[in-house]
């Protein structure tokens, strides 16, 4: 008796080839740790009671996403890169700008 061939089963019959996955469409973070490095920093000075270097390393973070967005190409953008670079660059700077307005106006003195 004769070994089977590949793709050629012990009774002769054929096997199905093997489905091919396509590959998930996923982006490196890239880009996006200058938000999320912002946002620890930011946290940080939260919980030490610094509301306003809270406010600024945050906005600052938002509207340095936002330069980068502009700058860096498409493969380097990463997580920054939501919807098309017009959208993503204003809702990051409207963002930071609001936060930075938010806490240079607001009183977040402790009580």
């Amino acid at each position: 008796m004769s070994e089977p061939g590949a793709g050629e089963l012990e009774d002769g019959a054929q096997e199905a080839p093997a489905q091919v996955r396509p590959a998930l469409d996923t982006r490196p973070l890239a880009a996006w740790w200058v938000i999320f490095a912002g946002l620890v920093v930011g946290l940080l000075f939260v919980l030490t009671d610094h509301m306003l270097r809270a406010t600024v390393s945050l906005g600052a973070a938002l509207l340095l996403a936002a330069l980068l967005r502009v700058t860096l190409p498409g493969t380097k953008v990463g997580g920054i890169a939501v919807r098309g670079p017009f959208v993503d660059v204003v809702m990051l700077v409207l963002l930071g700008v609001a936060v930075l307005v938010s806490g240079f106006t607001l009183d977040l003195a402790a009580r």
